[in-house]
């Protein structure tokens, strides 16, 4: 009886060290050029690449990554000053593209301080796993905050994906002081002229 006590004992000191050991792992990022910052585990990449919508098309984005535990967490800023009076049009089919072909578990409404936005979570075709997001409109951006846990992690109620996407602040005097300043990734090069 002593032995299972004193190894339940130490098999749950054991998991509040691992879960607290995880938890460490996650900082906060920022990102003064873009207005923004979220919290996520492990190194953040920044790159380069493009946001598509099923009727605005192509647009660049600057993709901020991590990957902890077969979970991919994704910070994706569009810029669309150029079409600011299309905010709710552009922030609408973002959900929709995000949805398309995907079976929808949760639609819902969301809000940072004054800005509203939509927040949804879907199961990936194929068995491919499960994707949560939200996103925001604000000062021309369109923020889309998306955690997918793959296949290989399998825990699709795994807490951490609403840890990241309700972690986006989105006014500089609410950001953490001692966050990590993110860069933006250098500009592509211009294609050479003709000639």
């Amino acid at each position: 009886m002593r032995f299972s006590v004193l190894a339940i004992l130490v098999g749950l000191a054991l998991a509040a060290t691992t879960t607290s050991a995880a938890a460490q792992q996650w900082k906060t990022y920022l990102s003064r050029d873009l207005g923004f910052s979220f919290m996520a585990p492990g190194e953040v990449k920044a790159e380069r690449g493009t946001h598509r919508g099923q009727r605005s098309g192509e647009h660049p984005a600057i993709i901020f990554r991590s990957m902890d535990n077969n979970i991919e967490y994704k910070a994706i800023v569009v810029d669309f000053n150029a079409r600011v009076g299309e905010a709710a049009s552009l922030l609408e089919e973002a959900v929709v593209t995000f949805q398309e072909g995907k079976r929808t578990l949760m639609d819902n409404f969301g809000r940072i301080n004054n800005n509203y936005g939509r927040k949804s979570t879907v199961d990936l075709p194929n068995r491919g796993g499960r994707s949560m997001a939200s996103f925001y409109f604000n000062r021309g951006y369109l923020y889309v905050m998306q955690a997918t846990v793959l296949p290989a992690n399998g825990d699709y109620a795994s807490p951490e994906m609403a840890r990241f996407v309700d972690s986006q602040v989105l006014l500089m005097r609410n950001m953490e002081p001692g966050a990590t300043e993110l860069m933006l990734p250098p500009e592509p090069p211009n294609p050479p002229g003709p000639g």
